[in-house]
């Protein structure tokens, strides 16, 4: 996905097919946290392990690595950028780390820069935005998965980030009015609710 982001395939990725793959990287990783006993945390999400064939399909790769590092006790020094702040500071960690490193992608989905880029300060959300799919007709899905990736990257404490099973149901709500031009609720009121209702409960 790394090569696809950065336009290296030949034009890049339009917001259609950035939106698929988002959906499909939360779809591997919901299952490894919500359908697998224990849930599994993989600890090495990133899009250079986010695997896309000749239509998008996506798959969630090198978990067999990270967890390796991860028991050996060494350092992943190609995370930088992805890795949550905690795993500075212990090596328990929680699914949590996914969601932050998820985040990360998403943000990558939606600026086109890489994790490790810092780019410029400042500005708005269109101006961060790829200019590849800036003008494309979707900013305000744009705007939705880059609030939800700033969401999913929140420092502290982790468990103020959003589980991997409600990322997914935002992006699949992106994605329906990505491909449907009938809206039934705004995206980004989708996504204050949602704030709203988990702030009171913490």
């Amino acid at each position: 996905m790394a090569r696809a982001r950065s336009g290296r395939r030949k034009a890049g990725l339009d917001w259609p097919a950035r939106i698929r793959v988002a959906v499909g990287a939360a779809q591997g990783l919901c299952y490894m946290h919500h359908e697998c006993s224990p849930p599994i945390v993989h600890r090495n999400v990133k899009t250079s392990n986010i695997l896309l064939d000749s239509e998008f399909r996506t798959k969630v790769a090198d978990f067999g690595l990270a967890t390796m590092l991860v028991q050996a006790g060494t350092p992943d020094t190609r995370s930088f950028g992805y890795m949550a702040p905690e795993c500075a500071n212990t090596t328990s960690v929680t699914e949590k780390v996914d969601v932050y490193s998820f985040g990360v992608v998403l943000l990558e989905l939606t600026t086109g820069r890489a994790a490790n880029d810092g780019g410029e300060d400042g500005g708005s959300i269109p101006e961060a935005t790829d200019s590849r799919i800036r003008y494309a007709g979707f900013s305000e899905e744009i705007e939705f998965v880059f609030r939800l990736g700033v969401m999913c990257t929140t420092a502290s404490p982790p468990s103020s980030r959003p589980n991997v099973k409600v990322v997914l149901q935002m992006l699949l709500k992106c994605s329906e009015q990505t491909h449907q031009k009938g809206r039934a609720t705004p995206l980004l009121q989708t996504l204050r609710e949602y704030t709203s209702d988990f702030d009171s409960t913490v």
